[in-house]
């Protein structure tokens, strides 16, 4: 019973090792707009309602970032609002027109918007969608989220580990004055 117990402590720590890490590399990971970017994918939680019917509350997306040339008018994509002072920061339209400013930028027209193709996510018809995980990540990736998975686990595990030590200093003193104790009897 003992080596069943210390082997379902032994996964529950694991578990919570791998998604510590996973939730720091999202943290560490995150762009002018509190978004993980991972090389050309994006993971955009969705936290409200307003791109249903197309994506529901809680939807995490794996967005990968288009070149300009494969995205055309008519596409419907994700983009940043590169207004800071709007609380909507992702944004989902349809791209109007497409004009090509450098043979390395590209500038579009979205919702009456002239949005600089930096901005532009990737097609929404081309996201992977994981349902209900968002909700879940944006819990993880909070700051009240990330202080209770991470930071006290972790802070109460090197105080136990510096109690053990305390402990098994002070026992190994104790043999130590006993074996001299006998060794002068």
């Amino acid at each position: 019973m003992k080596k069943i117990g210390g082997f379902l402590l032994d996964i529950v720590i694991g578990a919570w090792l791998i998604l510590a890490i996973f939730v720091t590399i999202c943290l560490l990971s995150y762009n002018e707009f509190a978004v993980s970017t991972f090389g050309k994918t994006s993971m955009i939680i969705i936290d409200s309602d307003e791109m249903e019917p197309d994506f529901l509350e809680g939807d995490l997306l794996l967005v990968k970032r288009n070149s300009d040339n494969k995205i055309n008018v008519g596409d419907k994509v994700f983009y940043y609002n590169s207004a800071m002072n709007s609380s909507v920061l992702i944004y989902l339209d349809t791209i109007q027109s497409k004009e090509s400013v450098t043979r390395d930028e590209t500038t579009y027209l979205i919702d009456g918007r002239k949005v600089s193709g930096e901005y532009v996510i990737g097609k929404a018809d081309r996201a992977k969608v994981i349902h209900k995980v968002g909700t879940f990540l944006q819990i993880f990736t909070s700051r009240w989220g990330f202080m209770f998975l991470v930071i006290f686990p972790t802070l109460f595990a090197i105080i136990y580990e510096i109690m053990l030590i305390v402990e098994a200093s002070r026992e190994a003193k104790i043999n130590a004055l006993r074996e001299k104790e006998a060794l002068q009897e």
